[in-house]
């Protein structure tokens, strides 16, 4: 598993041949499954865009990409598909993280790629400037600016079954009363529990955005679409304007225009 940045300006080089066909420009990601495809640099760019698909690298070492030959070597006349990725340009690092519920998680910061050419990972610079990670099974939308990421809440870790009886069948030890099973906790309780804990994970998560966006200028002018002002080209982020926001639903138009 790799990063990007130990990718770019490796050499590409062809083990059947010897020689070195170029440097590693820059990686192409498609939005539909994570997969890199590398943009090549060679001496003879006037050719036209060459590029490699990273599932048909032979080594991806810390100097060198090796491949068999260069016929692994694409250009647009081979898969012209590709020709739609270099247009999109999807970046991936740099744009900022959302959930489905439109909290803000961060900023995409790098990537982690594994030997198969896909991405697994994407490293976050958080809100309070803490990296962290999220895997390629959260991810829900590879985004131009946006990297859409599941909610926690819709995160379901499955606990294995212990082998000794749970708290809930353990039966009396009073040898004079018969052995009974304890009733088991209320599925409704429990579902209470759980909305309960998630109420309370938003809301802390809430007032760390609030924090963070108070004293931060908008980049640029934000208005709801029947023209109701919410802060001008470099206004300062008070409660005020984030009270607006929150009430025309303009929160995540806000929370992405800002300096």
């Amino acid at each position: 598993m790799k990063k990007s940045i130990e990718i770019i300006g490796l050499p590409v080089i062809s083990i059947i041949e010897g020689t070195e066909l170029g440097t590693v420009k820059s990686l192409l990601i498609n939005p539909e499954d994570g997969s890199v495809t590398i943009l090549i640099d060679d001496d003879k760019w006037y050719w036209g865009a060459k590029f490699l698909p990273l599932a048909a690298v032979t080594g991806l070492g810390q100097y060198a990409i090796t491949i068999e030959n260069s016929d692994a070597i694409l250009t647009l006349t081979d898969a012209p598909e590709v020709e739609q990725l270099i247009v999109a340009d999807l970046k991936v690092i740099g744009t900022k993280v959302l959930t489905r519920n439109g909290l803000i998680q961060g900023k995409v910061t790098e990537i982690l790629i594994d030997n198969s050419g896909k991405i697994v990972a994407c490293e976050i610079e958080d809100i309070n400037g803490e990296i962290t990670s999220v895997d390629a099974q959260q991810i829900v939308t590879f985004g131009k600016d946006v990297l859409i990421i599941s909610d926690e809440n819709e995160i379901v870790t499955k606990k294995p079954v212990a082998n000794n009886t749970s708290l809930s069948e353990k039966t009396s030890v009073n040898p004079t009363v018969p052995n009974v099973k304890a009733p088991a906790i209320p599925v409704m309780g429990q579902e209470a529990q759980k909305v309960e804990s998630n109420d309370d994970s938003a809301k802390k998560f809430d007032e760390k955005n609030r924090k963070y966006l108070l004293g931060k200028k908008a980049s640029r002018r934000i208005e709801t679409d029947n023209g109701l002002l919410i802060v001008e080209e470099g206004g300062e982020i008070t409660e005020e304007v984030l009270q607006k926001a929150k009430l025309t639903g303009s929160f995540v138009e806000l929370s992405m225009n800002i300096q």
